[in-house]
């Protein structure tokens, strides 16, 4: 009776690892999955890629600039291609992504070098970024900015 309580025991907790180690691994897929998206939305930003903005944003994107500018996909959209907001160049850093299912969190420091209706958009901000996996593809649903505040 031990032995075979024992053994169950030992089932079990093979079982719960194996899961556990899965999930990682799908974790770190989605992981990243997330950087090469987050990759070709900088490049779509910095050439104004409509087409891959409108892939990569959720329909309901709700995007705040490091201004305070909110703007819906369509008016981001709208903007790059008339050309009111432009990026020269923009680089992440201390970028940190988690994973809750169908939701993934993305937050850290974007350098940014560009003009928003003819405006210098702040270089050093913080970001949090919300991407949902839709119809079986991750989009981004809402990117938030706020300037970088150094500590002295």
């Amino acid at each position: 009776m031990k032995r075979s309580l024992m053994m169950g025991t030992l089932l079990f907790l093979a079982t719960l690892t194996a899961h556990a180690q899965a999930q990682t691994q799908s974790e770190k897929g989605v992981v990243e999955q997330i950087r090469k998206l987050d990759q070709e939305r900088i490049k779509a930003q910095v050439t104004a890629d409509s087409a891959a903005l409108d892939r990569i944003y959720a329909d309901d994107f709700i995007g705040i600039g490091p201004s305070g500018t909110v703007r819906t996909k369509k008016e981001v959209l709208a903007d790059f291609a008339s050309g009111s907001l432009k990026f020269q160049s923009i680089t992440t850093d201390d970028v940190r992504i988690r994973v809750y299912g169908d939701t993934a969190v993305e937050t850290g420091l974007s350098t940014m070098k560009g003009q928003d209706a003819e405006k210098v958009v702040p270089e050093e901000n913080r970001f949090t970024r919300v991407w949902i996996k839709q119809g079986g593809k991750w989009r981004l649903v809402s990117n938030h900015y706020s300037n970088l505040v150094k500590h002295q």
